[in-house]
């Protein structure tokens, strides 16, 4: 009997800088079939780091402070350092480039917009990845939700959905809100979109980050790299 179902679950975070001109979004996509066998993975994952570093597993793996070496999990009992978080992330992505039954995906757009100008190009770039997604589950003859980062109060997001005609849609309903701080998935789509926006950041520093996300998420990356929309 096959596994396999015509329904997917997009777990989708944001990144960028509008100091750096370019805001992304990332997605998790995860046959709900395989979602179980995927989660068990990552929580094996979660219990080594605690064994290791003692980063509990109910505590939210962000990345920006993950590399900072700061926030919740640097309350960890042995400790922290950018160092240490910068190496939470590179095996955590190893994980995630493991996990049965995902592919992923990252969108970006670069502009020289300020204040509300660049949350409106953001807004925009996520209305057309909805959009990308919706044919492409169309094409396939299936369905689909998403599930985002936050509490629901940036409407935004709502409208993004609301323009897909209603008829023929296959992803349903506006997207489902998780906190980050209670959702793996989530986290999960965080580490992915902090990584793509790394390999798209212009100028600055180039180090190892940077490499990442061809390195090592670009094989289960659904188009081999992030894509400009």
């Amino acid at each position: 009997m096959s596994t396999s179902t015509n329904f997917a679950l997009f777990y989708i975070d944001d990144s960028g800088s509008e100091a750096h001109g370019v805001t992304t979004f990332s997605w998790i996509r995860i046959d709900p079939a395989r979602w179980g066998a995927a989660t068990q993975r990552w929580l094996k994952f979660r219990a080594g780091i605690y064994r290791r570093h003692g980063i509990a597993a109910d505590t939210r793996l962000h990345a920006t402070d993950l590399a900072g070496g700061r926030g919740d999990w640097a309350r960890a009992p042995l400790g922290c350092s950018p160092q240490l978080g910068l190496g939470v992330i590179e095996d955590g992505l190893k994980v995630i480039a493991g996990l049965p039954g995902i592919t992923l995906g990252s969108v970006y757009r670069r502009t020289g917009a300020r204040g509300r100008g660049f949350e409106r190009d953001k807004q925009d770039l996520y209305q057309s990845m909805i959009g990308r997604l919706d044919t492409e589950l169309q094409h396939a003859a299936a369905y689909g939700a998403v599930v985002m980062d936050g509490d629901g109060t940036n409407t935004g997001y709502r409208r993004g959905h609301r323009t897909l005609e209603n008829g023929s849609r296959a992803l349903i309903e506006d997207p489902f809100f998780r906190h980050a701080s209670t959702s793996q998935w989530v986290q999960i789509a965080d580490l992915a979109a902090w990584t793509a926006y790394r390999a798209l950041r212009p100028g600055g520093r180039r180090d190892k980050t940077t490499t990442w996300y061809n390195r090592i998420l670009r094989a289960v990356d659904a188009n081999g790299e992030p894509t400009e929309l």
